[in-house]
């Protein structure tokens, strides 16, 4: 196994033992210990945000240059949420992160998606909700990167990458902020409460989703085309 290929592997099984342990682990507790140690449990998550990226480099230093773009596009991310700060639900910033993901792959989306949603929470409020947003946009970030290697989404196929999108912010919103909102808005959780919550989710994902997908088929193959110009430039490939 060459190198390159060795240090793929570990930055996938890291990444793979950050999202389904350390991080679901991270949220648990903090759900546990309530309000008393939000901000703790947001900046392990941030912490473990970055592991899988900076795997990725096995013990090499990141090119200056790659971090600088990586803040700015997340910069960005943030701005396309605060940007729609009037509309309640239509928030185009998943949309935003999987363009990322797309180009600089699946531990950078992770990160950006992470950090873009705990950056942004500075604005519309930090709460016991913020370490599952965090999570919930991490994954959509790393789901979409390994969905853009394989050319699910690509700058190519703007309809298809934009409902498959669709798809993914949806699920995920559903799977995770649904579930967030039945452990922090009910004292007593029962199968009546779960589904209503649930139900009455349905409404803000799917106009949060179509913001992501109506972002995507706008701005995918400009937003791509600066993207990869950057890489080509500065010879970036993560």
């Amino acid at each position: 196994m060459n190198k390159s290929k060795r240090k793929v592997n570990i930055a996938f099984w890291v990444s793979i033992a950050v999202m389904a342990v350390a991080i679901p682990a991270t949220v648990y507790f903090s759900y546990l210990l309530g309000d008393r140690n939000l901000y703790i449990a947001s900046v392990i998550i941030m912490i473990l945000a970055m592991v899988p990226f900076f795997v990725s480099f096995e013990g090499s230093k990141p090119d200056a240059r790659y971090l600088a773009i990586l803040a700015v596009l997340t910069a960005i991310a943030v701005i396309s949420r605060v940007a729609f700060i009037w509309l309640p639900s239509f928030k185009p910033m998943a949309g935003v992160i999987i363009m990322i993901a797309m180009s600089f792959g699946p531990q950078a989306g992770f990160m950006s998606g992470a950090l873009s949603m705990i950056v942004s929470n500075i604005i519309f409020g930090q709460g016991p909700w913020t370490p599952w947003q965090m999570f919930c946009y991490g994954l959509i970030g790393f789901i979409a990167g390994f969905l853009g290697r394989s050319r699910i989404l690509s700058e190519k196929h703007v309809i298809r990458t934009s409902i498959v999108s669709f798809i993914l912010v949806f699920i995920l919103s559903g799977l995770v902020l649904d579930t967030c909102s039945v452990f922090l808005m009910t004292s007593s959780i029962s199968w009546q409460s779960a589904i209503a919550i649930y139900l009455g989710g349905i409404v803000p994902n799917l106009t949060n989703s179509l913001a992501s997908s109506l972002c995507i088929f706008f701005l995918l193959k400009p937003f791509m085309a600066i993207l990869n110009r950057l890489k080509l430039k500065y010879g970036l490939e993560y």
